[in-house]
């Protein structure tokens, strides 16, 4: 899979990603916890869950920020007092999700026969 930033991976997801987990991957790499599809891996993952998005069309392209509440090591970082915060790292670092999207799955999807 390509480098694909936050703004990127999220305008793939449902509802532009608000209620995703999301992950910069140079954590796993670093060998930290990371969400998986299992509800289990939560209680020790290192992710940002997705609150709110605003995209907006500069110079054609699409630019997003992200805001949401950061966990570590199953811990919530974000003050209990804040809804929520910017999403730091959106452009700076490759993502990913638990669960990503066909559209940007390394396994290529077969392509239909046209009968």
């Amino acid at each position: 899979m390509s480098r694909v930033n936050l703004g990127q991976l999220l305008a793939h997801l449902p509802h532009d990603g608000q209620g995703a987990r999301v992950f910069q991957t140079r954590w796993a790499a670093k060998g930290l916890p990371t969400p998986t599809s299992s509800p289990a891996s939560l209680a020790s993952a290192c992710f940002w869950e997705v609150k709110k998005t605003e995209s907006k069309l500069v110079h054609d392209s699409l630019s997003t920020k992200a805001f949401g509440v950061f966990y570590w090591k199953g811990k919530r970082v974000t003050p209990a007092e804040k809804e929520y915060e910017p999403i730091k790292g959106a452009l700076k670092y490759p993502w990913s999700t638990a669960v990503l999207p066909p559209i940007l799955s390394p396994e290529k999807q077969p392509i239909a026969p046209v009968e």
